[in-house]
């Protein structure tokens, strides 16, 4: 027994009718019919069987079918897979970010992407966490790695990291160095803040709520580096990632202030569009980060 055999006998036994077997295949009726003999010779048995003008299956024939279905509906999962892979292969991945991201995170996960598939091409966009999330409505983005900023209509976030927020100021600044610092200190000195949207001044913004203090802000910027510059400068304090800062507070042009409570956390998520169907480079790209990632699946639905 061949395929070619089974899958004649799969369209007769399908259609109970040989010339309709025959115009599926493509093939003549006699075509159809000589298949059909031989596997009966190559099998010992009868598959078919007439009453009168009634074509029928006979017992052997119903315990084929049964497993000619299963080999051909294999076969096309198969197919659809392997078709999956090959889109995959090819196409554009569209991903959107928070701008810190876009240079401190985001050079290790492309890297790692267009390593296992070079042959996409990768279109990045940057904004605020919100302005990335609200840009899969238009599906100019089809998925977007940003600190969460809350619930957004039609989005779902899923948790990937946690990332730690610091309080930074000149070293020369008369908080560096003291220990316990209260909130309600903080908030007497000048902000410089991130751009509303922003998750990490979302973060923010709720340190300062929750001790019921209003900061003094000065300066407003979607620029982490024109921030940390200001602030080296001694023109405010300010509130970043610590990964943003990392090599600014190693060279000593900036410091961490010590609170005298624990600073935020920043929930790091990717964000995809309620309801969508994933592109095959989207789909591989969050199977690839989730795939290497050890973190718990909490996730954040829009409403």
């Amino acid at each position: 027994m061949n395929l070619n055999q089974l899958l004649t006998f799969y369209h007769a036994a399908d259609t109970m009718n040989f010339s309709r077997a025959a115009s599926r295949l493509n093939v003549t009726q006699p075509a159809v019919s000589a298949q059909i003999r031989q596997l009966e010779s190559d099998l010992g048995m009868k598959l078919f069987v007439r009453l009168g003008k009634k074509l029928m299956l006979s017992e052997p024939g119903e315990v084929l079918l049964q497993y000619a279905r299963k080999i051909f509906s294999l076969r096309d999962e198969a197919e659809e897979v392997l078709e999956n892979l090959r889109s995959v292969r090819k196409g554009t991945l569209k991903l959107g970010t928070a701008r810190t991201y876009a240079r401190n995170v985001m050079p290790v996960l492309l890297a790692r992407f267009q390593k296992h598939f070079p042959k996409v091409n990768i279109v990045l966009m940057e904004g605020s966490s919100l302005e990335m999330a609200r840009s899969l409505w238009s599906l100019d983005v089809e998925v977007a790695v940003v600190a969460y900023p809350g619930p957004v209509k039609r989005v779902q976030f899923n948790f990937l990291n946690q990332e730690d927020l610091v309080v930074i100021a000149s070293p020369q600044h008369r908080l560096a160095g003291v220990e316990g610092i209260s909130v309600k200190r903080l908030a007497k000195e000048p902000v410089i803040m991130r751009e509303k949207g922003s998750g990490t001044r979302r973060a923010a913004g709720d340190l300062f709520r929750r001790c019921r203090v209003k900061p003094e802000i000065v300066l407003e910027t979607s620029n982490s580096e024109v921030i940390q510059e200001q602030v080296a400068r001694g023109i405010g304090i300010s509130v970043l990632t610590r990964s943003a800062v990392h090599s600014a507070v190693t060279s000593h042009r900036l410091a961490v202030l010590n609170l005298d409570i624990p600073t935020p956390k920043l929930d790091i998520c990717t964000a995809v569009l309620e309801g969508h169907e994933l592109s095959g480079p989207a789909q591989a790209f969050l199977d690839l980060l989730f795939g290497n990632c050890e973190n718990g699946s909490k996730d954040h639905t829009g409403t």
